[in-house]
């Protein structure tokens, strides 16, 4: 009988081992993963933080004030007609804002040559408006006595009377 009991205990240590090694493995792989489960969180948060930061500041608009001028406009069906506009247009720095400054009578120029060609009909409605401040955009961007193009972010009307 104490035979019989040999080969039954004998079985059961072998498997007790195996269960160990694999009970082991199971905890080793589980803190694994929780390991690096935790370490892709603080990852992603830590770019969160840093795509934030990376973010410019906003800065304070820069304006060029243009003061206003009366233009004749084409003549139509009520005869001649005059446009008195104030412009202020809105750049990006303070260097472009220089540039214009230091060439004001060109940027006048090419704004009195491009409103005298317009019609009081189309710029008295508010989409003519924006096609206006969009021509001026692009005629005053264009290079000054070799200069590069500058960038203009907006044109905003001041004053704007057609008669």
């Amino acid at each position: 009988m104490a035979r019989k009991n040999d080969t039954q205990a004998a079985p059961g240590n072998s498997n007790s081992p195996i269960m160990l090694i694999i009970l082991i493995l199971v905890l080793v792989l589980i803190g694994l993963n929780t390991y690096l489960l935790w370490d892709t969180r603080n990852l992603a948060a830590a770019s969160a933080i840093g795509a934030v930061q990376a973010e410019p500041e906003p800065t304070d608009p820069v304006f060029v004030n243009i003061s206003p001028f009366t233009v004749n406009l084409q003549s139509d069906q009520f005869g001649p007609r005059l446009l008195y506009a104030g412009l202020t247009l809105e750049v990006p720095s303070e260097k472009v804002k220089a540039t214009l400054m230091k060439n004001m009578p060109q940027v006048r120029n090419r704004l009195l040559v491009l409103l005298s060609g317009q019609e009081a009909e189309s710029i008295a409605q508010s989409e003519g408006k924006k096609v206006l401040a969009k021509s001026i955009m692009d005629s005053l961007s264009a290079p000054y006595q070799g200069d590069e193009e500058l960038a203009i972010n907006d044109v905003l009307f001041t004053e704007f009377i057609v008669q």
